[in-house]
């Protein structure tokens, strides 16, 4: 099936707001955890080509201090070059790209805090790659790096966190095509309730955002800010349940009539 690269950024340096949307992307990662469990068991799955057991864990949540040598991708930020900047006026060594690469800025210590997690595919054409990744780095002497979000290269295991050599680069996903429109809805809502500069791009940049908007506002007017917050989310776990579940039905047909 189609699928498309999704990227992301953002920066929130208020604890209580990263904790807050830490608390509802674990609501939605234990949800497609369920719908993986499910599929990983069911006959779906061996109809459609056998069983595979994930490399990782559906789910990495991640609270731990890092130290070593963090290379931190100027990808991260919307103005690379700005984080650059700063990063050499700070005194902080930043690695030149050997092509078109970023620049990478060196850290000798950080605290990671974040949720990492698969989003259901009941297909598994991309496995190992359909991740959200969700990990705040934490490090409020250099304010230009705290509070941005980050995907650690080969994952959060424990190994990776203790290796002493860990790099960050800008969140992406390689998204499966049935869950295009909800991704949108889903990013609309972070940075309509959570984080101003949370920024997308999915064909396009910020891709449905300004619809969204207007629908968050007058839910936000009628209700307040808190139980609109609340009750959008609410509506982005079932639109999930209800494209995961649609999803798995065709590959379940798909797989039977392959079969006869």
């Amino acid at each position: 099936m189609p699928s498309v690269d999704v990227v992301w950024n953002g920066n929130c340096r208020d604890p209580e707001t990263r904790y807050r949307l830490l608390s509802h992307l674990q609501l939605l990662a234990t949800l497609s955890d369920s719908y993986l469990r499910q599929g990983g068991s069911s006959p779906v799955l061996k109809l459609a080509g056998g069983e595979q057991m994930p490399p990782r864990a559906n789910i990495e949540s991640i609270d731990q201090d890092v130290s070593g040598r963090i290379t931190i991708s100027s990808g991260i930020s919307a103005h690379p070059q700005t984080l650059i900047t700063r990063a050499r006026e700070a005194g902080l060594s930043v690695i030149e790209p050997e092509d078109e690469g970023a620049h990478l800025i060196v850290l000798d210590k950080a605290r990671l805090r974040g949720i990492d997690f698969k989003l259901y595919d009941p297909e598994g054409d991309h496995p190992g790659a359909g991740r959200m990744s969700f990990v705040f780095v934490e490090c409020p002497e250099y304010h230009f790096l705290d509070g941005r979000l980050v995907e650690i290269a080969d994952g959060g295991s424990d190994d990776v966190l203790r290796s002493g050599h860990i790099t960050l680069h800008r969140p992406s996903i390689h998204l499966c095509s049935y869950l295009e429109d909800w991704t949108d809805c889903l990013f609309s809502w972070i940075r309509f309730f959570l984080i101003g500069d949370f920024w997308w791009q999915r064909r396009e940049e910020l891709k449905g955002y300004v619809d969204y908007r207007d629908v968050f506002g007058e839910l936000q007017t009628d209700r307040g800010s808190a139980a609109a917050e609340e009750a959008t989310f609410g509506a982005v776990l079932e639109t999930f349940s209800q494209h995961a579940e649609h999803r798995a039905s065709e590959v379940e047909g798909r797989a039977l009539a392959e079969k006869v």
